[in-house]
C-alpha cells in the first residue's frame, strides 16, 4: 500500500515554527505541493512540546487525505488519546457517501500517554457571527482567543491580516482576553488533486477545516494548559449537509488525557446567533464590529456587497440595529443589491437555508431598522416576507451547476495558463 512517512519534527525561528520532514510514495505525491511542505507557526516558543503532541497539527491535516485517497501515514509516535480519537473521527466520515475508501490509516510506532493539568479555556475566533455568538455564550470564562492565518486569510495577504489583528487588539469588548495567533499553510500544502477526491469540490469546508483548526491548537494547549477548546458551529442540526465541523466530528477530538472540544451553538440557527448578538449589544450597551467578509473586493472592514455580508446586514436590520454600527457601510439601496448579487452568484443548500431563516424572521417582526424612507423599505421587507429571495435561490438550485463548477475547477488548476490567457483576451 502507498505510504506517507513523517521522518522528523523540528523547530526553527526561536522555537516558534514547527517543520515536518515527510515523504510520499510516487503514486500519492500528486496530492502534495512539494514547494510548500506543511508547517505550523506560533507566536511563542513551543519547542518544549512533546513530539507526540507536536505531531497533531500535521496528522489533523494529513489523515483526512489518507482516508479519502487510501494510503498509510506512518509516524514515530503520537499521543494515545489522539490516535484513538482519529479512529472515531474516521468512522464518522465513513458514514458519508463521499468516503468510499477504507484502506487509509495511521501507523504509529509508539503511543504516548500525555497529560495536561489545568482549566484554561480557549476558542477559535474569527470575529464573525458564529464566533461572536460563541464568545458571548462563554463570555464569563474569559477564553484565550486563537486566530489562524492561512485559514480564511491567505498567508501572503499581509494587508488583510494586519487589519484583522488590529481589529482584535483594539476591540474594547475583547480587551480582557489573551489573544494568540497561529500561522499555518493548511490550505496550501496539498494540490487541487485533493479536491477531486470529492464528487463536488469543497474539500476545506466539507472535510478538512474542523479537525485541522482544532488540531492546530495542540502545541498551545500543552504550553498554556488548555483543557477546554471551543469551536463555533457553522450550521445547525436543522440542515442536512456534509460539513467538516459538526458535534459528531469535533467533540470526538481529544488528546493528553482530558482535552475537551466543544462544538458550540449547533442548536442555534444563524439568525438566532444574530439575535443573540443584538441582544447582548443592547444589554451591555456595546457596539462592536462583526468581521464576516474576506472578499478580495473588500476595501473597508467588510465589503458590504457580498452574499455573506448581505445576510448579516439583513439579520441586523430585522433586529432593529443599524448595520453601519457593526462594521458595514450601506444605505436603503442595499435591498436592491441583495437581488443583484444573489442572482449572479452560485446557490448552495447552505446559502438557501440561511436566506430561508431571514424570510421566516421577517415574517415575525413588526419593527426593523429604517435607513430613511420607511414606506419604500417596508415594501422591500414585504418582498422578502413573501419569499422573493427564497424563490430566486430555489430556481438557481434547480439548475444543475455542479458539473460545470467541477470542470471549471479542474481546467483552472490543471491549466493555469489558460486562465491567464482568458483574462488577457477579455480585458
Amino acid at each position: 500500500m502507498e505510504k506517507l512517512i513523517l521522518h522528523t519534527i523540528s523547530y526553527i525561528e526561536e522555537g516558534k515554527k514547527i517543520v515536518y520532514d515527510y515523504s510520499a510514495n510516487t503514486q500519492i505525491q500528486k496530492y502534495f505541493n512539494k514547494d510548500k511542505p506543511f508547517y505550523s507557526k506560533y507566536g511563542i516558543d513551543v519547542s518544549s512540546t512533546p513530539n507526540s503532541i507536536a505531531v497533531i497539527p500535521f496528522l489533523s491535516n494529513m489523515m483526512p487525505i489518507a482516508w479519502y485517497a487510501g494510503f498509510i501515514v506512518e509516524v514515530e509516535e503520537v499521543d494515545e488519546d489522539f490516535f484513538n480519537a482519529l479512529k472515531l473521527v474516521e468512522k464518522e466520515f465513513q458514514k458519508r457517501d463521499s468516503l468510499q475508501n477504507t484502506e487509509g490509516g495511521l501507523v504509529a510506532k509508539k503511543l504516548v500517554k500525555n497529560q495536561i493539568k489545568g482549566d484554561r479555556s480557549s476558542m477559535l475566533f474569527s470575529g464573525g457571527v458564529d464566533a461572536y455568538a460563541t464568545y458571548i455564550r462563554v463570555f464569563e470564562k474569559t477564553p484565550d482567543l486563537v486566530t489562524i492565518l492561512g485559514a480564511d486569510i491567505e498567508i501572503d495577504d499581509h494587508s488583510q491580516w494586519e487589519d484583522f489583528t488590529d481589529f482584535i487588539e483594539t476591540e474594547k469588548l475583547l480587551e480582557k482576553n489573551n489573544q494568540e495567533y497561529i500561522e499555518t499553510n493548511l490550505r496550501e500544502f496539498y494540490t487541487y488533486q485533493v479536491e477531486l477526491l470529492l464528487k463536488d469540490i469543497g474539500w476545506w469546508g466539507k472535510v478538512q477545516h474542523g479537525l485541522a483548526l482544532i488540531g492546530a491548537l495542540a502545541p498551545l494547549s500543552f504550553i498554556y494548559n488548555y483543557t477546554s477548546i471551543y469551536i463555533a458551529s457553522s450550521y445547525t442540526d436543522h440542515i442536512d449537509i456534509d460539513w467538516g465541523s459538526t458535534p459528531e466530528l469535533d467533540e470526538k477530538i481529544t488528546w493528553a488525557d482530558g482535552v475537551q472540544v466543544f462544538h458550540d451553538g449547533y442548536e442555534l440557527k444563524r439568525q438566532d446567533k444574530v439575535d443573540l448578538i443584538a441582544q447582548f449589544a443592547t444589554y451591555t450597551d456595546n457596539k462592536f464590529k462583526l468581521r464576516v467578509c474576506y472578499s478580495e473586493l473588500r476595501t473597508e472592514f467588510n465589503c458590504s456587497n457580498c452574499e455573506k455580508c448581505f445576510r448579516t446586514i439583513l439579520g441586523l436590520i430585522l433586529n432593529g440595529k443599524n448595520p453601519n454600527d457593526y462594521g458595514f457601510n450601506v444605505d436603503g439601496n442595499v435591498y436592491d443589491q441583495f437581488y443583484e448579487v444573489l442572482n449572479i452568484g452560485a446557490a448552495s443548500k447552505g446559502v438557501q437555508y440561511f436566506w430561508w431563516e431571514l424570510m421566516e424572521k421577517a415574517k415575525t417582526v413588526d419593527d426593523f431598522f429604517v435607513f430613511g424612507n420607511k414606506e419604500a423599505e417596508v415594501k422591500q421587507i414585504n418582498r422578502i416576507r413573501e419569499g422573493e429571495i427564497h424563490q430566486l435561490l430555489e430556481d438557481k438550485m434547480n439548475t444543475k451547476q455542479h458539473t460545470k463548477q467541477r470542470m471549471r475547477f479542474i481546467i483552472r488548476n490543471k491549466f493555469p495558463w489558460l486562465q491567464k490567457l482568458y483574462r488577457k483576451i477579455r480585458y
